[in-house]
């Protein structure tokens, strides 16, 4: 084993083990979420994402990172950010029906949660079916009706034209407001107030590490891209086939790499939290996800992940954080499919 995979592996076990600490990646506290009952999702993704802003500002004034934001994606069909708001109702539909997200659903299946096996399996299709038909429907930014800036992809301080820092201080000033509002108003009710918090700010501190340990940010819907390729790669192999092109000679496996460290990290921090885990599960005592809902959740979130250009950690963790407004559409796109589902399947 290289010393880069690695330095994968071990980003990503720090990674998978804040997840479980955080209580984030159970299906109840995702579908409680979109379905606006409880706020402990929104709770450590805020301030995951303001952690991970600071972290990433370090990093880039010390000359550790040069991680900057993502750039629009597009159909050209009305924007160029289409795609980010297309694939963003996908991924936070599927989000709402299988009780999962890109990055939940490792730990999810590390620590046995029945749902998640199903959700991974749609996923894995999901990357399939990106790889070898979805990703014709990209076009390159500059064939959309608006373009980037010629400094690269809009910011929400070229925007506003405001400094990077003016645009650092507003976002973690709106980000402590909205968590004090709901511990304030009891708007988390799941665990205690502190655990969010808490796990949040380790999922910060592991953005940190993952920029040390590999130069990358998080992200984890490009796993199921790498899987996809692999997948066509196999195919073209066994059949001779040479139609699907998306493949790349011999596909990468870092990403695939990463997301193995995150289960091993998951698997590690049930053991060592055994009794804090146990009563945690009570979240999930009302859980019903059905394994058609899973799966087909799973493919539709990832296919919308891939979509979008990123997925809740990749978009919302990392993305937010570098001010992307590509990444700021995509994260209320998700957020708008996932809670509009929610209240039409609630109505029927």
């Amino acid at each position: 084993m290289s010393t880069q995979t690695a330095a994968t592996i071990l980003a990503g076990a720090l990674f998978g083990g804040a997840l479980t600490a955080s209580a984030v990646y159970f299906p109840t506290v995702i579908t409680s979420q979109m379905y606006l009952q409880d706020f402990h999702m929104l709770q450590v993704f805020i301030v995951a994402s303001a952690s991970s802003a600071l972290a990433i500002r370090a990093l880039s004034f010390h000359g550790r990172t040069s991680f900057g934001p993502r750039s629009p994606s597009t159909i050209c069909l009305f924007s160029i950010y289409d795609a980010n708001v297309i694939g963003g109702l996908l991924l936070g539909a599927g989000m709402t029906i299988s009780g999962a997200c890109p990055g939940t659903v490792f730990p999810q299946v590390a620590t046995g949660i029945p749902s998640g096996f199903f959700t991974l399996a749609g996923a894995i299709l999901g990357g399939i079916l990106w790889t070898g038909y979805g990703f014709r429907l990209k076009s390159p930014p500059s064939s959309a009706p608006a373009k980037s800036t010629s400094s690269g992809p809009p910011t929400i301080q070229s925007q506003l034209k405001i400094s990077m820092t003016q645009a650092l201080v507003a976002y973690e000033g709106i980000c402590l407001v909205v968590v004090l509002l709901i511990t304030m108003l009891g708007l988390q009710t799941s665990l205690p107030p502190t655990v969010p918090i808490v796990g949040g700010l380790l999922i910060g501190a592991t953005q940190a590490s993952c920029l040390l340990l590999t130069d990358n940010p998080l992200g984890t819907s490009s796993s199921f891209e790498e899987i996809g390729h692999w997948f066509w790669y196999a195919w073209q192999a066994l059949t001779g086939s040479d139609k699907l092109k998306s493949a790349p000679k011999k596909p990468p496996t870092r990403s695939m790499m990463f997301v193995f460290g995150v289960m091993v990290g998951s698997w590690a921090s049930a053991q060592l939290a055994t009794e804090y885990l146990l009563a945690a599960k009570t979240l999930d005592k009302i859980s019903s996800i059905s394994a058609q809902n899973a799966f087909a959740g799973g493919c539709m979130m990832i296919f919308g992940a891939r979509l979008a250009g990123g997925c809740t950690s990749g978009h919302g963790i990392s993305g937010l954080a570098t001010m992307g407004v590509a990444s700021f559409v995509s994260v209320a796109s998700m957020f708008a499919g996932g809670i509009g589902l929610a209240a039409f399947l609630g109505q029927n």
